[in-house]
C-alpha cells in the first residue's frame, strides 16, 4: 500500500475513467482508489479524531460510501474533495458524538484507555458499564437496535431510518423511549446520568 510523501501525485490521473469504472461495479477500479486514497485519508482523520482505530472505521466508512453510491458517480465532481469531505464530516460527527455524550458511557470509555489508580473508582465505573448494558438489554429489540446505531455507530436519525428503511419520525421516536428507559433503569439503580 502507498505511503504519504511516496512520490506520488495526490490525484489519481485516471480519476473520472476509475469512477466511471466503479459506477459500473468494477471492483479493481475501486481497490486502486481505495489504495491510492487510504493512506492520505488516514493521517486526516487521526488528526481530527486523535484515535487510529476510530479514523480507520471512518476511512472504511467514507469508501463504503462511495461504494453504495457508485451509481451516483457522475455527482462527484472531485474525488479527493469528495473523500477528504466525507472523512471530515465523518470524523467531525464522531466528535460531536463525544461531545454530546459527555455521559457516562464516554467516561466509561476513557477511563479504559486510561490508567487510574483508585480500585473503588475503577470498580465504581465498571458497575455503571453494567447497568447501562444490562438498560439496553432490557429494551424492545428494535429500540435496542436504534439505540445502538444512534449511541454506538453515531448515526444520526436520517441515516438510522435509511438503514433501517424506517421513517424518521419512527426512528426518533424509538430513540426517545430507548433513552428514557435507560435513564430511567440508570436512576432506578442508584447512578448519575451525566
Amino acid at each position: 500500500m502507498p505511503r504519504e510523501g511516496d512520490g506520488m501525485s495526490e490525484h489519481l490521473n485516471n480519476e473520472g475513467s476509475l469512477l466511471a469504472e466503479v459506477g459500473a461495479s468494477d471492483e479493481r477500479a475501486f481497490e486502486t482508489i481505495v489504495r491510492h486514497y487510504f493512506p492520505r485519508l488516514l493521517p486526516f482523520a487521526i488528526k481530527i479524531t486523535k484515535n487510529r482505530a476510530v479514523a480507520e472505521d471512518i476511512v472504511q466508512e467514507a469508501f463504503l460510501r462511495l461504494w453504495q453510491h457508485r451509481a451516483e458517480y457522475e455527482k462527484i465532481l472531485f474525488l479527493r474533495a469528495w473523500l477528504f469531505t466525507v472523512v471530515s464530516n465523518l470524523s467531525l460527527t464522531y466528535i460531536k458524538r463525544l461531545a454530546r455524550e459527555g455521559k457516562l458511557l464516554q467516561h466509561l470509555r476513557d477511563f479504559s484507555d486510561t490508567a487510574r489508580s483508585d480500585v473503588a473508582e475503577q470498580l465504581q465505573f465498571r458497575e455503571s458499564g453494567n447497568v447501562i448494558a444490562r438498560a439496553v438489554d432490557r429494551l424492545p429489540p428494535q429500540q435496542q437496535q436504534i439505540y445502538r446505531l444512534s449511541r454506538y455507530e453515531g448515526l444520526s436519525i436520517p441515516e438510522i431510518a435509511a438503514r433501517l428503511q424506517l421513517s424518521p419520525n419512527t426512528v426518533k421516536n424509538h430513540l426517545v423511549r430507548a433513552l428514557q428507559s435507560v435513564r430511567d433503569f440508570v436512576r432506578k439503580a442508584g447512578l448519575f446520568w451525566f
